[in-house]
């Protein structure tokens, strides 16, 4: 199987990435980015990038994709605004979505703009681990329900609360991770090195239960837990699901306002971990 990269051009591929949205998120007509504004902002600055499976004939062929746009920070830096990504599930795990990533990395470069931006579910694990393990972005703001009450399949039944990313492009942390030059943290050998989980499991409770009660943050590193898969738990225990959107939510806000940044996440058995830490500059 080979998988073409190239810019979106055709009315056809933009109309392909309509479509693609709905296979993807389930979302109905009101969530869809739509094909005058894909164009619109892919002739103006932005990017629609998609990934085509070569063994495929158009339309079909387009089986990923990722669309942003320029920006300004409050502060009014430029910088690009990434707004979706989206691979087809059959071909997940595969690094589509991380290779679109580094393709739009490089065209932002060519811009020179060095930084980029984008949200997610603090709580989908896989996406967590995209973005800050394998691309190397970071976090430190924490926005609550940023798109209201969602229908579609991933974001039903709980607020839809995100992290904004910062994917600082040039920095040596950025292109460490993406020369693969760190390794993945061990959770017992940060909990040896002094590193405190703050919503540890109840003895007794199953492993991807919510903490009965939660420490405040304090020390250079503290680790937050969460379930690695959350949609198994919204359909088993929608009410735990709730309460793991509420106590991830309270814990990154406190650990932000006191100067914590998360920069990786691990996984260990049914949770995986964000690793913060406190006064982190990027380098």
């Amino acid at each position: 199987m080979a998988i073409v990269y190239r810019r979106i051009e055709t009315i056809d591929e933009y109309r392909a990435v309509e479509d693609l949205q709905t296979q993807v998120w389930g979302s109905d007509a009101r969530d869809i980015v739509p094909l005058h504004l894909l164009l619109t902002a892919n002739k103006n600055g932005g990017l629609a990038l998609g990934a085509f499976d070569a063994d495929l004939t158009p339309p079909d062929d387009l089986i990923g994709f990722v669309f942003g746009f320029v920006g300004l920070t409050a502060a009014g830096q430029i910088k690009h605004c990434s707004h979706m990504l989206g691979v087809l599930p059959h071909y997940r795990d595969r690094r589509i979505g991380e290779e679109l990533k580094r393709r739009q990395r490089d065209f932002v470069l060519a811009q020179g703009i060095t930084l980029m931006t984008w949200t997610f579910d603090p709580l989908q694990s896989r996406n967590a681990r995209l973005n800050l393990r394998k691309l190397g972005a970071i976090c430190r703001t924490y926005a609550r329900n940023l798109y209201g009450t969602m229908s579609d399949r991933l974001n039903a039944g709980v607020p839809s609360d995100r992290f904004e990313v910062e994917w600082h492009l040039a920095s040596r942390h950025v292109e460490a991770r993406l020369a693969r030059a760190e390794p993945e943290p061990d959770l017992a050998t940060l909990l040896a090195e002094g590193g405190v989980v703050l919503n540890p499991a109840s003895p007794g409770a199953a492993d991807d239960a919510p903490a009965p009660v939660c420490r405040n943050p304090s020390g250079a590193r503290v680790l937050i837990r969460f379930p690695t898969d959350i949609q198994a738990i919204k359909a088993t225990r929608p009410a735990e699901a709730l309460t793991w959107r509420m106590q991830v939510r309270d814990l990154c806000e406190r650990s932000f306002a006191a100067g914590y940044t998360i920069t990786d996440v691990l996984t260990a058995g049914s949770c995986s971990y964000y690793l913060l830490h406190q006064h982190w500059s990027i380098v």
